[in-house]
């Protein structure tokens, strides 16, 4: 019941907060970290080269994305895991 007693000004503040985390995260938190870790950089020059349109992905039946998932089980099922201790 606290929410409902909230002035406007407090609701529109904290409106404000979080579009402010949220562009945070989208446009400087999630960009440090691609290039943080080379492989992210090399998945993301991967689409950025072949134009591929990633908000397309759950939404059509696109050849692409059959081969995106299958490289990317692929990945996780065959992982290098280096020498393996005797």
């Amino acid at each position: 019941m606290e929410q409902q007693n909230k002035s406007l000004a407090q609701r529109w503040t904290s409106f404000v907060v979080a579009l402010g985390v949220t562009w945070l995260v989208v446009f400087v938190a999630c960009p440090a970290l691609v290039n943080a870790i080379p492989e992210m950089r090399q998945m993301a020059d991967f689409v950025d080269e072949t134009n591929i349109e990633t908000g397309e992905f759950y939404y059509t039946d696109i050849e692409c994305v059959g081969h995106a998932n299958i490289g990317a089980r692929s990945t996780f099922d065959y992982m290098p895991s280096g020498p393996q201790p005797d």
